[in-house]
């Protein structure tokens, strides 16, 4: 009789035989990670897994098998004593890993959060297909009648490149291939309330002032007091069409169930009492956006175009305010970003959409006037590695794992991520000498093919041959913790090579360094 179970050590390789010469491997389950058991002996766990073939046409396909999980006589637990089978699995319902992946979805975010206890909150969702077809394979097997249950989908700003891949899910109940299809039921949206307009209206060009709603202007500032609570109470003519878009997804699954949409700002934590576990420790802070208060007018400022870049020795530990008077609205828009800390345990994850230099100042001004701390062990670093950062708020985080998500698309998107200056400040504010720095689109795996031509035939003949390359495997940098061991790790061309880290808390409460947990 089969049970629920999930991974008990850092990484389970999974073979087709218990033991022999001639076993082969299957696939790599790593702490935290469902499975089916079908039996524990003393020396095995035999599993239900999928293994994955390559078609003619070079995708992939999964099929159900049986595999066996069996540890070395030389594997260890953390406590040095010998790991034996039954260390490897325990019931589902005794769980304590929170999972948190970071996926690449080229030029923008796309960032899983799943709780020990099973909930699940995705952070934004790049502009094309990418985090929806990755959704589609961990979340196999869902139909209208039976859709996925999202707790939370968080928009950290409005670029396109953070929401629009996320319009990419619904789409993908139309797509012919079941595997490509995931059906969802999100219950929650929150976001930083700005939407943008369109460009023009009734032929005239918007002002940066007019793009982003209402203003007033008081005491010097621009601050916007045309914020949104709920999406969909937003004529169309006053969003642009990636808005639009999203507003109609919202629609869509808004009829599976009424969803609840809130702006959050900073120390809106209440919004995840859905989420947050007291006992377990588990616990979400929103530290951002900041909202502006002049003369009795509240919303947010209207933030400034930063000098020209990239800048070396720009800012140092300078907290002070830029000088330009400039406004801008990308950059508005950028640094209201929603900036949320998440800890469990002695672990805690910093989420910072686009922050940039000068929102990150305004951080960490007020986290020295009331006392908040910034410290985190994992940051997701802002804007995808941009110039455009403040050396003074990265000091303040000091992350042992920094994660950039970002990738080439095309020349439109070029962008030049991560920045050289951005890579050293985060190597010289990183806390410990050998702290880990990734890349998405770096982990990655592109495998080279052979010459190719394009499938349109007037566009073949004017391009011509050209020498391709396919993305075998998605780029993904996956952390679990149970609050006081953090495993990070991503994987590879080989199915059986990953690069693990692993760091345990000290009697100081400090991450220090230690082994990999292998069956």
């Amino acid at each position: 009789m089969s049970s629920q179970c999930v991974i008990n050590v850092d990484l389970a390789a999974v073979y087709d035989k218990p033991s022999g010469p001639k076993r082969k491997f299957l696939t790599m389950l790593a702490w935290g990670d469902y499975v089916e058991v079908l039996e524990v002996t003393d020396e095995y766990v035999a599993v239900k897994t999928v293994v994955f073939k390559e078609q003619l046409d070079g995708s992939i396909l999964y099929e159900d098998a049986k595999g066996y999980i069996a540890p070395s006589p030389k594997a260890k637990k953390a406590d040095g004593t010998k790991l034996t089978p039954t260390d490897v699995v325990i019931p589902r319902e005794n769980n304590q890993v929170l999972k948190v992946n970071f996926v690449d979805v080229q030029q923008g975010d796309g960032i899983v959060i799943e709780s020990p206890d099973g909930k699940t909150i995705l952070v934004d969702g790049g502009d094309n297909q990418l985090f929806a077809r990755y959704l589609a394979d961990r979340y196999r097997g869902t139909s209208r009648a039976k859709p996925k249950e999202i707790d939370c989908l968080l928009v950290t700003h409005g670029d396109a490149d953070h929401f629009t891949g996320l319009v990419e899910i619904l789409k993908s109940e139309r797509n012919k291939e079941a595997k490509k299809k995931l059906f969802i039921a999100p219950k929650r949206v929150f976001h930083n309330g700005l939407v943008k307009r369109p460009e023009k209206v009734n032929g005239t060009k918007l002002s940066a002032e007019e793009q982003l709603g209402s203003v007033q202007k008081v005491a010097g500032d621009t601050i916007i007091t045309g914020l949104v609570e709920n999406l969909l109470d937003v004529p169309d003519e006053e969003m642009n069409k990636n808005f639009l878009a999203w507003k109609k997804a919202l629609a869509a699954w808004n009829k599976r169930g009424e969803i609840e949409f809130r702006r959050l700002s900073f120390g809106d934590d209440k919004a995840f009492k859905f989420f947050n576990d007291k006992k377990r420790g588990l616990e979400i802070s929103v530290l951002g956006p900041i909202l502006a208060k002049r003369r009795g007018t509240t919303g947010l400022a209207f933030l400034h175009e930063p000098p020209p870049g990239p800048r070396l020795g720009h800012d140092s530990l300078n907290t002070s305010e830029p000088e330009s008077k400039s406004l801008s609205v990308s950059h508005t828009i950028n640094g209201h970003s929603i900036v949320f800390r998440l800890s469990y345990g002695g672990i805690n994850y910093l989420f910072t959409g686009d922050l940039n230099d000068e929102a990150g100042r305004a951080l960490v001004r007020k986290s020295e006037s009331q006392a908040i701390n910034l410290r985190s062990e994992v940051l997701k670093v802002p804007h995808h590695g941009s110039a455009d950062f403040s050396s003074a708020f990265l000091d303040r985080v000091s992350p042992i794992v920094s994660v950039i998500s970002c990738g080439d698309e095309s020349s439109r998107k070029e962008y030049v991520h991560p920045r050289a200056t951005l890579l050293g400040a985060l190597g010289k504010r990183s806390r410990l000498d050998e702290s880990l720095i990734f890349v998405t689109e770096l982990v990655a795996f592109f495998r080279a093919e052979k010459m190719a031509k394009l499938s349109d035939p007037k566009k073949a003949k004017q391009r011509g041959e050209f020498f391709a390359f396919s993305r075998a495997a998605f780029g993904i940098v996956k952390t679990r913790t149970d609050g006081k061991r953090l495993l990070v790790y991503t994987d590879s061309g080989k199915a059986d090579l990953k690069e693990a880290y692993c760091y345990a808390t000290d009697e100081n409460g400090e991450q220090v360094p230690t082994s990999i947990i292998k069956a």
